[in-house]
């Protein structure tokens, strides 16, 4: 697949935070399930390790992020909601549900949205607009 003008940054953004391909914008991309991932995505064929053996090193940082991101929020939101008497076992139980759970939630997420941060940060160069990939077609 071949691209006239390579998306911008937010795009590639929005893309990766609703599990799209950063490339083709298919909503099916890269996963068949929740967990259940495959190597190219299943409109455009882009793999999402583009040659580097540690992507997911890149996606589990992701994941990390969101997930502290989401306990950062439910924190405050049941601080501000229950101030000025904050109920301390409440609280700690909401946020460990949501520290528990996030990595499940964010997983297909974390991995789109560092494909579409590696896109950014490293532009695609003639062979991988032309769809080959290491000697690959």
């Amino acid at each position: 697949m071949s691209f006239d003008r390579f998306p911008g940054f937010w795009v590639l953004l929005a893309r990766g935070l609703t599990r799209r391909c950063p490339w083709c914008a298919d909503r099916r991309a890269y996963f068949t399930g929740w967990f259940a991932r495959q190597d190219r995505c299943r409109r455009c064929r882009h793999p999402y390790r583009r040659g580097d053996d540690a992507f997911e090193l890149g996606a589990t940082t992701a994941n990390i992020i969101l997930t502290f991101l989401a306990v950062l929020v439910a924190i405050l939101v049941a601080v501000l909601v229950t101030l000025p008497d904050i109920p301390t076992v409440p609280v700690v139980i909401i946020v460990s549900a949501v520290a528990i759970l996030g990595p499940v939630v964010w997983y297909p997420i974390s991995f789109t949205l560092w494909q579409a941060v590696d896109l950014f940060m490293r532009a695609p160069d003639a062979d991988e607009l032309a769809g080959r990939i290491d000697g690959e077609l």
